[in-house]
């Protein structure tokens, strides 16, 4: 069982709090896509012959793509790579780029997973966030999916905004239950280094960010998410029974994975790499093997894997399994974990049902912390 990242890195215009690494141009495109290509004919080995259960477009935005380049890509992945029949498929989308045709035609495709930036259903938030559609556009695109056929649909939400409080927040939520979509991946938006929002907040452009808004809204989140049967399966997100991403869970399985574009990055089971994050240099240097450059490549440790395992895991409600550590990596890293988990279940930080250590929602709020606790020494 194996998952297949690409990296589509390119959007429309910049959104101001996107990290991520993306060009606001296309003007590459056709140079990447050869390069893309060749990645993927390049590097079929790396994942040693493992059915692939799971392709994500993820950006960028993937939906910038017309449907016969993702066409082409799709079919040369299972020219080269042996896809299960039922895989999920997952495809990013930002909604100022899709229309009825365009996802009836990702469907014909294959496509059966679709996850929207919607990010707010009101005007004033997505402003604030410089996107490009309006809120009727945003459920305009959610009947549109429904009507190509998709059920497998999810939404991005960001709360914590500046520009929103209580009311507006639970009325973004509304909307979402009233869809009666499946799966919900909701963030509190931050603020990363290399953003727009952060030099805007500096500058005294737009109004700066209240964690107190943050931490009332993720309880909003929470409980309402409860209430109408979503399950908190990972800290950002809540699905319906058996609706989880099923890409998304392999990361926290440590499922091996192969990942093609510029700052994609792979996982063979025992290390990782990466590709350079440069449409530029990574047209330059596909088709040569990414595995030629050691500073692209990280072998992890036994050590290193278990402190991976745990960070992962407790991100998730299925939380650090003691006897698959036992099982898998030995007595000596079940010993351990379970004896530092003791003062932190002590003073409440972290919970454990019988041979699984997890965290509630509220202690979620904290799983980095927590996590630094039970690493390797």
């Amino acid at each position: 069982m194996a998952g297949i990242y690409i990296h589509i890195p390119f959007c429309n215009s910049k959104c101001a709090y996107c990290g991520f690494y993306s060009l606001p141009s296309l003007k590459l495109k056709e140079r990447f896509l050869e390069a893309l290509k060749a990645e993927i004919v390049t590097r079929k080995d790396y994942l040693q012959g493992d059915a692939v259960t799971t392709i994500y477009f993820g950006g960028g935005t993937p939906s910038l793509l017309s449907l016969k380049e993702i066409g082409e890509l799709l079919h040369l992945i299972n020219a080269h790579y042996p896809v299960a029949p039922n895989a999920e498929i997952t495809l990013e989308a930002n909604p100022d780029t899709l229309s009825l045709e365009y996802l009836e035609g990702l469907r014909q495709l294959g496509v059966n997973r679709l996850s929207i930036g919607i990010q707010s259903f009101f005007d004033n938030d997505l402003k604030y966030l410089s996107r490009r559609h309006d809120s009727h556009h945003a459920q305009q695109c959610l009947d549109w999916a429904k009507q190509a056929g998709f059920e497998n649909i999810s939404i991005d939400l960001i709360y914590g905004l500046p520009s929103s409080n209580t009311e507006q927040w639970n009325n973004n939520l509304d909307i979402f239950f009233a869809y009666g979509l499946p799966h919900l991946s909701a963030y509190a938006l931050t603020l990363e280094p290399n953003a727009i929002l952060t030099k805007q907040i500096e500058q005294g452009k737009v109004l700066p960010i209240n964690e107190d808004d943050a931490l009332r809204d993720y309880e909003i989140l929470c409980r309402r998410t409860a209430e109408n049967g979503y399950l908190h399966y990972e800290i950002s997100n809540f699905c319906k029974s058996g609706m989880h991403s099923k890409h998304n869970a392999s990361y926290w399985f440590g499922t091996p994975y192969i990942g093609f574009g510029p700052s994609a990055h792979s996982f063979d089971g025992a290390s990782r790499q990466w590709n350079v994050s440069s449409v530029e240099k990574y047209c330059a240097r596909v088709p040569e093997p990414v595995e030629g450059s050691d500073s692209e490549r990280e072998s992890l440790s036994t050590e290193q894997q278990y402190d991976e395992y745990v960070m992962l895991r407790l991100r998730t409600h299925w939380g650090i399994d003691l006897k698959w550590l036992k099982r898998e990596m030995g007595e000596s890293f079940s010993t351990y974990c379970e004896q530092h988990a003791q003062p932190l279940i002590a003073e409440g930080r972290l919970s454990q049902t019988r041979e699984f250590l997890y965290l509630t929602d509220e202690q979620m709020l904290f799983t980095d912390g927590v996590a630094e606790e039970l690493f390797w020494e």
